[in-house]
């Protein structure tokens, strides 16, 4: 009986341990910008491209500043695919923003840019010089659509 009752305290020990080491897995969340799942993703650190429908492209710690990156945002009524931009100081930005929805531009005021207007289905670019760090709001200038969430940000590291 004895032999039993040890067997089960050890049992329900090991699968306590097993559930606590399983939930801490589940509570840590990776950094993207040091984790990538597929090559893809793994593409998009290094190249800055956004890659799928992720909400944030980072670049990697590896980018040098100086270097071009380009960055594709595609736009709906009343948000972006990508709500945050990641790149060192000194690196020369293009947004290629396209529209799936709408009628709509990117505008970041601090770096005086600002893509055309764009009707669903086109596409348009910008270029420039990401020089000073800090964080920027890219937002839509039509209309409310800044008001009603179309935002994102742009952080220079």
């Amino acid at each position: 009986m004895k032999i039993l009752i040890s067997i089960g305290v050890l049992l329900i020990i090991g699968l306590l341990g097993l559930f606590l080491l399983s939930s801490n897995s589940l509570n840590e969340i990776p950094d993207s910008s040091e984790t990538a799942e597929t090559d893809e993703q793994t593409e998009s650190e290094v190249t800055g491209e956004e890659v799928g429908n992720e909400d944030a492209v980072s670049v990697a710690d590896s980018q040098e500043a100086g270097t071009a990156l380009e960055f594709t945002i595609d736009s709906f009524n009343f948000g972006y695919s990508t709500e945050e931009i990641r790149v060192p100081v000194g690196t020369e930005v293009t947004i290629n923003l396209t529209n799936s929805d709408g009628f709509h531009d990117w505008v970041v005021d601090e770096f005086d840019v600002a893509t055309e207007k764009i009707s669903t289905g086109e596409t348009t670019s910008i270029t420039f010089v990401a020089d000073t760090s800090g964080t920027y709001e890219g937002y839509c200038s039509v209309g409310n659509h800044r008001a009603q969430g179309m935002v994102g940000n742009l952080i220079v590291e």
